[in-house]
């Protein structure tokens, strides 16, 4: 009688015997993961809803027709020059691009809408590339936030991505509510592009105002 321990190698023995192969079943592919659960659908609302701002202005000559409270910056228009404006169709969301006519890469902009961006509990990953083992590698990581006085408010800010061969480095404010001298509400992001330093930067979100 033979053992049922031996059984299965003397079942392996004959199938090799008679050409057939046994395989291992199949496994499903390891798991993606997308970021940090809440953290990424938050970061992935923010920047949708600020690509769908991007894409709905179109440059304009003046301020006419802007609904929101306009914030800007005097202190860089006087020595940038006048900004380029932009607008939606309807008036409930502007920017401003305050640029520096000397320094490329070197930029203010101040997009200002009628309704809130989706909030942020944490800054989105920080974007760039960095050298890994002689070769150009892209990366994201966390980082923390910023604090910057807005108008008497504290406002938190993040960097947006490193600075690169064609680009300056991005940084951007968190959405946030604003309330002119008339008490009319805005709700706005400062972002800039520049170099490493981020002390002008910081300067340039401290240097904004209303302006009726």
């Amino acid at each position: 009688m033979i053992s049922s321990s031996r059984f299965p190698l003397l079942l392996v023995c004959a199938l090799a015997l008679l050409g057939v192969t046994l395989r291992a079943p199949a496994q499903s592919p390891p798991r993606r993961l997308n970021g940090c659960g809440s953290r990424a659908k938050k970061s992935d609302a923010w920047e949708s809803a600020m690509s769908a701002h991007r894409d709905s202005l179109r440059r304009v000559a003046s301020v006419n027709g802007i609904t929101v409270p306009l914030l800007k910056s005097p202190d860089l228009e006087r020595v940038w020059g006048a900004p380029e404006i932009e607008r939606d169709a309807s008036g409930s969301a502007y920017r401003l691009t305050y640029k520096d006519p000397k320094r490329p890469f070197t930029r203010l902009m101040i997009c200002g809408m009628t309704t809130p961006l989706p909030s942020l509990s944490s800054p989105p990953l920080l974007s760039g590339e960095e050298m890994v083992n002689d070769r150009l590698t892209g990366f994201r990581r966390p980082q923390s936030w910023k604090e910057v006085m807005i108008l008497a408010r504290k406002v938190r800010w993040f960097q947006e991505s490193t600075s690169g061969g064609a680009d300056g480095a991005y940084y951007s404010t968190e959405c946030v509510e604003m309330k002119a001298a008339n008490g009319r509400i805005g709700f706005y992001v400062l972002q800039a592009e520049a170099g490493d330093d981020t002390n002008p930067v910081v300067r340039w979100f401290k240097s904004v105002r209303f302006v009726e």
